[in-house]
This record gives C-alpha cells, sequence and structure tokens, in this order.
C-alpha cells in the first residue's frame, strides 16, 4: 500500500510540472497571409473619366434682343465611350433643342483621346461662326433624289420637307442654321422657328449636309 500511494503521487507531481511547462511557452506564430487587397488596373485618368462641358454664345443680338446659347458636354468612362449632348437655351434658360450621340462616331470629336483634347473639341463642335441663315441653302433641284443632283448634295428631312414649295419657302423665310457634325461623313442641321402670335420659339431639323471630300 505504500508503494501503491507514492507511484500516486510521483504520476501528480509529473502532470502538473507537465501542465506548468506547456503553460508558459509562447503561443506559435500564426502563417502569414498573402496581401488580399486589390491592385487597381486603371490609370487615375481613366478611372476619372471623361466628363467635360463647353459652352458658346450663338446669336447674340442687342436690337431686337435674341441671345441663344449653346451648350455641349461629354459624359463617359473614357472619351472614346461617351456620349455627346448637345443643349440650345434661350437668353432665360429655356431648352429649346437637343441632339444627342456617340462621341466614336462624331468627326471631330472621336479622336480626342483625353479631357483636355475633349473640351477644345467641343468648342469647335458648337462653333457656329460660320453658320447662316436658310437662304444658303442649295437650290431643290440639287437636293438628294433630285435630278442636277450636287456632288455632296443636302439631304431634307422629308417629314419637314417634303417638297419643292416648303424647301422654297424655308429659302425665303432666312431662318437661323444651326449646323453640327453628326457623324463622320456629315453634319446636322436644325433651324430656328421665332414664335409668332403666342407660339413658343422651337427648333427643328431640316437635314444632313454631307461633307465633301
Amino acid at each position: 500500500m505504500v508503494h501503491q500511494k507514492t507511484s500516486t503521487s510521483a504520476g501528480l507531481a509529473l502532470a502538473t510540472a507537465f501542465f506548468m511547462l506547456t503553460a508558459c511557452q509562447p503561443p506559435a506564430a500564426e502563417t502569414a497571409k498573402p496581401d488580399e487587397r486589390v491592385v487597381p488596373t486603371q490609370t487615375a485618368d481613366a478611372a476619372d473619366g471623361c466628363n467635360v462641358s463647353a459652352e458658346t454664345p450663338w446669336i447674340d443680338q442687342e436690337t431686337p434682343v435674341r441671345r441663344y446659347t449653346a451648350h455641349a458636354s461629354v459624359i463617359g468612362p473614357t472619351c472614346q465611350q461617351g456620349v455627346a449632348v448637345l443643349i440650345i437655351r434661350q437668353r432665360e434658360g429655356t431648352p429649346i433643342y437637343s441632339w444627342t450621340g456617340q462621341t466614336q462616331y462624331i468627326f471631330g470629336l472621336k479622336d480626342a483621346a483625353n479631357p483636355a483634347a475633349m473640351k477644345t473639341a467641343l468648342k469647335d463642335w458648337i462653333d457656329q461662326r460660320g453658320g447662316g441663315t436658310t437662304d444658303t441653302l442649295p437650290e431643290w433641284e440639287t437636293t438628294e433624289g433630285q435630278p442636277k443632283r450636287a456632288e455632296f448634295p443636302f439631304m431634307p428631312e422629308p417629314n419637314v420637307i417634303a417638297d419643292k414649295s416648303a424647301w422654297d419657302d424655308l429659302r425665303r423665310q432666312k431662318l437661323d442654321l444651326f449646323c453640327f457634325p453628326q457623324g463622320g461623313e456629315s453634319s446636322n442641321c436644325a433651324v430656328l422657328r421665332p414664335g409668332v402670335d403666342g407660339a413658343p420659339t422651337m427648333m427643328e431639323d431640316i437635314g444632313l449636309q454631307l461633307f465633301p471630300g
């Protein structure tokens, strides 16, 4: 019996010593984890996108007072993937005309590779210093589909101008024209129709002018 008690006491002492030894050991170091942060793949310029605008007076007349402003903007992840928006406003800010198109198809805008270049291109796109009036349009006989069709004819909008008499009347009115590139081979032309007898001032597309060359 004395031998059994001694053996039991020795076992308890050994277990206690092992526990104290393991308790004093420092914890095992964790295996280092790979850096899981996402590395940006876009450049700063691309991440900012292509969001630019330009504005210029179209008609600025003192007597009688007639003031209209053209505003153009491009919005997109890149300038080549942008949407171009054209808005013409009266002097108090009321919009009377709007047009949208994809920059990748518009002459003068499709080659603008960054926001700075696009801002310059937008200014040129809406520049109407060389604009005119409807009396400068070609004669009906030289428009698209006519016997004396010109090499680079004007293509009248059939829903607005159905025949020669309507075309000739448009030319006689000498309405202000706003023409701008709407693709790679032509300009879109819209006319300003002043409101009379209570009708609102408005603009409408009258057709496309094909580019030479």
